[in-house]
């Protein structure tokens, strides 16, 4: 078995979308990491499960983790 590689993508969870407050930006940006990483040639994309930023709780964009690797997946 070969070793493989993941690769988290931004979601909003870490806080790694502040400053983009358009949401469809945001996941654009989601989008566009998520195929850059196919492309690059990574066995698969992560996402985390969680309502919530951290470390602290904000209202920056946060997308839910099984809509968005649904979506991800199309």
């Amino acid at each position: 078995m070969a070793l493989q590689f993941g690769l988290l993508v931004p979601q909003g969870w870490r806080m790694d979308l502040v400053g983009i407050t358009d949401p469809v930006e945001a996941y654009e940006t989601m989008t566009r990491v998520a195929q850059e990483a196919e492309a690059l040639g990574y066995d698969s994309i992560w996402l985390f499960d969680h309502f919530h930023t951290v470390p602290v709780p904000t209202q920056e964009v946060t997308f839910e983790c099984w809509t968005s690797t649904a979506a991800l997946a199309r």
